[in-house]
């Protein structure tokens, strides 16, 4: 009798405690994964833009190198038809707005200013190009100013901009 006795208690199943904690340490995990996943899509999402600037670039150094006006005056498919592949000029991945473009007002354009704000520190921000298309004079287009993610370079942990960008400086 105390056989089936001791038999029937564990055959209940677990207590509510016991549940409890297995509910939150799976939740637990469960934060820790989607935070570390949203980590993970930003740095993707800053990867690609890096790889559509230097992409872009390209194909304005390939128009001004046929082209006897210089660098485009703007950087839309209509313009770069001829040298980008698909007729699409890539656009941020987040938000889907074209990436910010200046470029001088003489003719033949000379110069060009293409950038983008990261959503992360990164240090590929070491190689890129540095231009303050603030500070010089003759620009037209998207000048990039305080509102653009501000006139310096700044990516640390405190800061909210950072500043990709590549181009010919003055």
């Amino acid at each position: 009798m105390k056989h089936s006795h001791l038999r029937s208690r564990f055959a209940r199943g677990f207590t509510l405690v016991e549940l409890l904690v297995v509910i939150a340490i799976i939740g637990i995990l469960a934060t820790t994964g989607l935070t570390q996943l949203g980590s993970a899509r930003a740095k993707a999402r800053d990867a690609r833009r890096i790889s559509d600037i230097r992409e872009i670039a390209q194909v304005i150094e390939f128009y001004n190198n046929s082209e006897s006006d210089g660098y485009p005056a703007d950087i839309d498919a209509a313009t770069l038809s001829d040298y980008i592949s698909g007729n699409v000029v890539p656009a941020d991945p987040a938000s889907g707005d074209p990436y910010k473009y200046a470029t001088g007002t003489a003719t033949p354009r000379r110069f060009y200013h293409l950038w983008i704000e990261l959503e992360a520190s990164s240090k590929v921000l070491d190689s890129d190009a540095d231009i303050n298309s603030e500070v010089q004079s003759d620009w037209t287009g998207d000048i990039m100013d305080a509102s653009d993610g501000g006139v310096t370079e700044l990516c640390t942990p405190a800061a909210d901009d950072c500043i990709y960008d590549v181009g010919q400086k003055l």
